[in-house]
């Protein structure tokens, strides 16, 4: 099916899978769609089933939206707690469509409890309580995740009773835009279809030998051969390192698992000159969860890594929370760290969705079926790639998946035969009225000002004030801007210094905590040592943490400063 096609199915309403081979122009009509929805005012939520997945589509996480965290399941009690949640409710019930990118990598119990809390919610016993929805991906690509031995046919989406609720329509794409008609996507086919030919075999066991003009990322399938690749270019970097702990706090069991859950080191050891990427989302800062750069620089007040990305910019990468809350927002367990990772070298599990230049890679090793394909299918041309080496199972693919996408095929073609352009376009405006937008040019020019002005006029700072002038929690200001903690709390210092006259009562800390910063900032002071003052002459937030014998988060001690400040006691 052509994009065209499958984007006149969308604008009728249809639910779809919208699937095809790497490089097919998912993600490009995805966007195309959601363009069209934001011209008309359509309230859409946009979401995948990964952080870096995420980071593509512009969207979150489809656990954080949909408020399913890490659960394994939801009870009839779960679901009353979910719906007492109301930055939750308020974002689900003004939502009319829902777009789940990456879904290969969404378990089928996970999308069975996104179609559970939609139901609920919304108080509508219609597949996901009676929104369109949008399921893109490939089953190629590797599979969920799961805590325990499973089938693949217990772990796809495809196979979830949500799935054949939904009954999505397969608009599989035929078109090549990533590599084109060229030999890599030939080699790609023969993969999926698994005929693969002695002649593929041959070159690629030649690309072992290529030369590539520019530096290739490393892509290798086990996390140890990444650790240690990193390792050893970062030990050739003269210099002295900066290491950074950690910080946990919360139930020793729950933080066992939620840090093996994460790709955020516990230990992270940096130099200047060291490759790095981003592991979370800061659009504040500029930086988004898979952003690439080096380290330039620290900095000379706080010692965090000053980050230099492709574009030029300099980013100052500070200590971002990760944290698992109950249903009324309490914080179970928090893990706080700088959100970088050497990078170097990355694991071809955290390069799905990436489109890469040229890569070397090893697949001698590889241990899952899908591996070897999604590694070949990050690039454009076979002339970028190094092959170290590979395995029998590196050209394998999962056998459920082989027939699951020949089966997508015929969908397609049945449904690309069965729905004409024209006959869909007749269902475009009875949809978007439908889903509360509007076909008024009016009110269209409007909401394209209304949304300059806000992007011109309102800083992010100013958007939090507003949810604080209603008097939202933190926890809730963190859910409804998409932004960590740490961030929420360093926009009330921003708004404690521009905005005297919002109160910020409701966010102070503890009393404890006030004080013991407060002694340890007068202790420090009066010592008077030139290795704890910046060069504002203040106090440095690292000797307060280190003072404080690290029993506090950073975010928790800027927080305290800043009430002391509005106390004067400082």
């Amino acid at each position: 099916m052509f994009q065209e096609k499958a984007l006149s199915i969308l604008k009728a309403g249809k639910n779809v899978f919208l699937t095809g081979s790497a490089g097919a122009g998912k993600t490009y009509t995805l966007n195309k769609f959601i363009a069209y929805l934001e011209e008309h005012r359509v309230p859409v939520a946009v979401t995948a089933s990964t952080g870096i997945a995420a980071t593509h589509m512009s969207g979150t996480t489809i656990h954080s939206w949909s408020g399913i965290g890490i659960k394994d399941s939801l009870s009839h009690a779960d679901l009353r707690a979910l719906a007492t949640k109301k930055y939750l409710t308020k974002h689900i019930d003004k939502t009319h469509i829902l777009i789940i990118d990456e879904i290969s990598m969404l378990h089928r119990r996970q999308l069975d409890m996104v179609n559970q809390v939609l139901k609920f919610i919304k108080k509508d016993a219609r597949p996901f309580g009676g929104m369109q929805v949008v399921f893109a991906g490939d089953f190629f690509q590797l599979p969920p995740i799961s805590k325990t031995q499973e089938s693949n046919r217990d772990k796809f989406a495809f196979m979830s009773k949500a799935w054949l609720e939904a009954s999505p329509i397969i608009c599989y794409l035929t078109e090549q835009h990533r590599q084109s008609k060229n030999s890599l996507n030939d080699i790609l086919n023969e993969i999926r279809s698994q005929e693969i030919s002695p002649f593929t075999v041959d070159m690629l066991q030649e690309a072992k030998y290529q030369d590539i003009a520019i530096e290739p990322t490393k892509l290798y399938t086990h996390n140890a051969d990444v650790d240690s690749i990193n390792n050893e270019e970062l030990a050739k970097i003269e210099g002295e390192t900066e290491t950074f702990f950690a910080e946990k706090k919360g139930n020793q069991k729950m933080m066992d698992a939620f840090v093996k859950s994460l790709i955020v080191p516990e230990k992270l050891v940096l130099k200047k000159g060291a490759k790095v990427m981003f592991l979370k989302n800061n659009h504040d800062k500029g930086f988004m969860n898979g952003s690439l750069g080096v380290v330039v620089d620290f900095d000379k007040d706080e010692d965090w890594p000053i980050v230099q990305l492709s574009d030029k910019r300099k980013i100052k990468a500070e200590p971002e929370l990760w944290s698992i809350n109950d249903e009324k927002g309490k914080m179970l367990v928090q893990f706080e760290q700088v959100p970088l990772r050497l990078a170097w070298a990355i694991t071809v599990h955290k390069s799905q969705g990436m489109t890469l230049e040229a890569a070397e890679m090893d697949l001698s090793r590889t241990f899952e079926r899908g591996q070897g394909y999604v590694a070949l299918s990050r690039l454009k041309e076979l002339e970028g790639l190094r092959l170290l080496g590979m395995n029998r199972m590196s050209l394998e693919v999962n056998s459920l998946a082989a027939k699951a996408d020949l089966r997508f095929q015929q969908l397609s073609d049945e449904a690309d035969r069965e729905w004409d352009e024209e006959d869909l376009s007749a269902h475009y405006e009875q949809h978007i009225l439908r889903s509360g937008g509007t076909t008024d040019p009016s009110e269209m020019a409007k909401g394209k000002d209304k949304k300059r002005q806000k992007l011109q006029k309102k800083s992010s700072v100013e958007i939090t004030s507003e949810l604080i002038r209603d008097k939202m929690s933190l926890a809730e200001i963190v859910v409804e801007r998409g932004y960590s903690s740490a961030t929420i709390k360093a926009h009330i210092g921003k708004i404690a210094e521009d905005m005297p006259e919002i109160d910020l009562s409701g966010y102070r800390p503890p009393e404890q905590i006030i004080s013991a910063v407060k002694s340890v900032h007068q202790e420090l002071m009066n010592k008077g040592r030139k290795a704890d003052l910046g060069t504002d002459g203040k106090i440095k937030l690292s000797a307060l943490h280190s003072a404080l014998k690290k029993q506090l988060l950073y975010e928790d001690i800027k927080l305290a400063l800043v009430f002391l400040t509005l106390d004067n006691k400082l």
